[in-house]
């Protein structure tokens, strides 16, 4: 996989391409996982030029490259805590939105917690695509460990 350089072009015509055609035909599925797992329609803010990286439009409609390493884990993570009732209440009480992008400066490898965030509402995810994708239940017990301490 190619990395970003200081002033090179975000994404190519292709990786626009990918990305339209995977907004329009797989993510609302996603969004509506996310939504549903919540218990309410929270907003979710996805950073699409972040987590869209230069020469891998070839595998963005790969369930490994989003939604098993972002969208999924997410909304299982939301699941989990919103199991019972209080769980419900604090989410809709707290969670105002969820902010989704990657800074590979700090995007951790595998140390899923390190890439979380929960900010005035907001949950904050800077996960890298498309990496260690068998790593879905660590994901998953990161979003639940930072919504518990923080909700």
């Amino acid at each position: 996989m190619r990395h970003r350089r200081p002033g090179e072009p975000t994404l190519g015509l292709a990786e626009r391409r990918a990305i339209a055609a995977y907004r329009e035909s797989r993510y609302p599925a996603q969004e509506k996982a996310i939504h549903e797992a919540a218990g309410f329609p929270v907003p979710v803010e996805v950073a699409w030029d972040q987590i869209t990286l230069p020469g891998d439009a070839k595998y963005y409609a790969d369930e490994g490259y989003f939604e098993k390493t972002i969208f999924e884990p997410i909304a299982a993570g939301l699941k989990e805590v919103g199991k019972d009732k209080m769980g419900r209440e604090a989410l809709q009480a707290k969670l105002k939105s969820i902010r989704i992008r990657f800074d590979e400066k700090t995007a951790p490898a595998s140390n899923y917690p390190n890439g979380l965030k929960f900010d005035g509402g907001v949950l904050d995810v800077n996960w890298r695509p498309f990496s260690n994708v068998a790593d879905f239940k660590d994901r998953v017990a990161a979003v639940v460990q930072v919504l518990e301490k923080n909700l």
